[in-house]
């Protein structure tokens, strides 16, 4: 029987400090971002929090709201964190998708980038063009 590799995925949006939130709202979104976020999924579906769905707007069927993601997802998930601190689960996490603003927000939840020296690996990066942000840098880490 082959050995088959599972992996739990999570995806962010960070601002050039590694900012999440402010003041308990997003720092900032992007339509062009959510549909590259789909268009990689396949056809897979993507677990968010309600406080996500407002992003998700359109792809109703292609996610599925889960408050407290990513606790207690299973392998094979791929999970959109905008609101929670993923330290505590960092050892089930196998890949990292950072979405980068490329500019400074005013944050108060950050997510820190200094986990990523922990056993993850850069395996593609490339910028596009958003909707209303001339440059995003997705960055792909995996264990």
């Amino acid at each position: 029987m082959e050995d088959v590799k599972h992996e739990m995925k999570v995806i962010i949006c960070i601002d050039d400090n590694g900012g999440m939130l402010f003041n308990s709202r997003r720092q900032s979104r992007d339509r062009v971002l959510i549909a590259d976020i789909m268009n990689g999924l396949g056809d897979k579906r993507i677990y968010i929090s309600s406080f996500s769905r407002l992003l998700f707007e359109g792809y109703e069927g292609r996610y599925i709201i889960k408050d407290d993601v990513p606790n207690g997802l299973c392998r094979d998930d791929v999970c959109f964190i905008e609101n929670v601190d993923i330290k505590p689960y960092v050892n089930e996490i196998d890949s990292v998708t950072l979405y980068r603003w490329n500019r400074v927000y005013p944050r108060d939840l950050s997510f820190d980038t200094g986990i990523l020296a922990n056993g993850f690996t850069m395996r593609e990066t490339c910028d596009f063009e958003g909707y209303s942000h001339e440059k995003i840098t997705k960055e792909v880490f995996e264990r």
